[in-house]
């Protein structure tokens, strides 16, 4: 068996250092057969020379993808990668000591199975805003961040028990069979969160299986850029735009200037709560307003902009 660990990086030359140290110290079993494929997506710093610096640590190969696009990176590594499965991680992360063993295990432990996923904490730099540690239950999706208990158990849609982007493995037959989407994930001028569970999602549904894999375990870096609410209402838009794009069910409904009609209501009912609640309630109360106002704006754009018949 021969894994592959996948990682795209855009203009992060020093965090993705950060992540190839992590990389370079953690465990790795006697005889496990395993690579890295690192993507340039397009970078205009210096993350060739930091690729290129952990060539003596690490079985590194570094891809480029002129095209920028994160799903358009992935899609490279995929056909780049040479491993039975590929464990996908990102240029923002601290590994575990034990995150790829954790996963070579898992692999052997459950051959039948397809999707794996590990745990992502969240690893602030300080000094962390109240307001953040009061909602870390509402930013599982801005920062990321995943926890399913300390025991495997089975990858679950209808439980909401799927892997996100940091840390999460896919057998590379389902893998070079669900490609991902370039309208979904980071583009230039555009974001729409989550093109890796678009295509978990769609293997799942296949009749795929997977489990959580407790000891792959990731820290993902959030720097102070992140942790304002601006960046946790734009990061909302975009989910309300992604979650828009992904699902048809608006179509044919009654429309007021190309929008849903019903999505006006909530935008401006959400809107005035969070207004309200901001000034009299406590943090986690009017980020739930926040964050629906926020998917509303961001559904509003994509049905606005966008030419599908209804």
């Amino acid at each position: 068996m021969r894994i592959t660990v996948a990682i795209c990086t855009f203009n992060r030359a020093e965090s993705l250092r950060r992540t190839l140290d992590s990389l370079a110290a953690m465990r790795v079993p006697d005889g496990l057969d395993w690579e890295l494929v690192v993507v340039n997506n397009a970078c205009s710093d210096h993350t060739d020379t930091v690729i290129q610096s952990f060539a003596a640590w690490l079985p590194i190969r570094r891809k480029s993808q002129p095209e920028r696009g994160l799903a358009r990176a992935r899609n490279l590594a995929v056909d780049a990668a040479r491993g039975d499965y590929i464990v996908w991680t990102d240029d923002d992360v601290v590994v575990g000591p034990d995150w790829l063993a954790a996963y070579a295990e898992a692999f052997q432990r459950a051959p039948e199975a397809a999707v794996f996923g590990g745990p992502i904490v969240a690893r602030y730099e300080p000094p962390v805003p109240e307001w953040v540690r009061a909602c870390e239950a509402l930013l599982v999706g801005p920062y990321s961040t995943r926890d399913f208990g300390d025991e495997p158990q089975p990858i679950s849609l209808g439980e909401g028990r799927v892997p996100f982007g940091s840390s999460f493995a896919l057998r590379a037959a389902e893998q070079r069979a669900f490609r991902y989407d370039p309208d979904l994930g980071p583009s230039p001028g555009r974001y729409r969160p989550h093109d890796e569970t678009d295509v978990i999602e769609a293997i799942l549904r296949s009749g795929a299986t997977g489990y959580t894999v407790p000891l792959a375990r990731v820290e993902h870096c959030i720097g102070q850029d992140r942790q304002t609410i601006g960046y946790v209402a734009r990061w909302f838009v975009a989910l309300g735009e992604a979650d828009a794009f992904r699902d048809p069910e608006s179509r044919g409904v009654v429309r007021w200037f190309g929008v849903p009609r019903w999505l006006w209501r909530k935008l401006i009912a959400a809107w005035v709560r969070y207004r309200l609640h901001r000034v009299v309630s406590p943090a986690p109360v009017w980020m739930r307003h926040l964050r629906d106002y926020s998917m509303a704006r961001g559904a509003i754009r994509y049905w606005r902009s966008s030419a599908r018949p209804g």
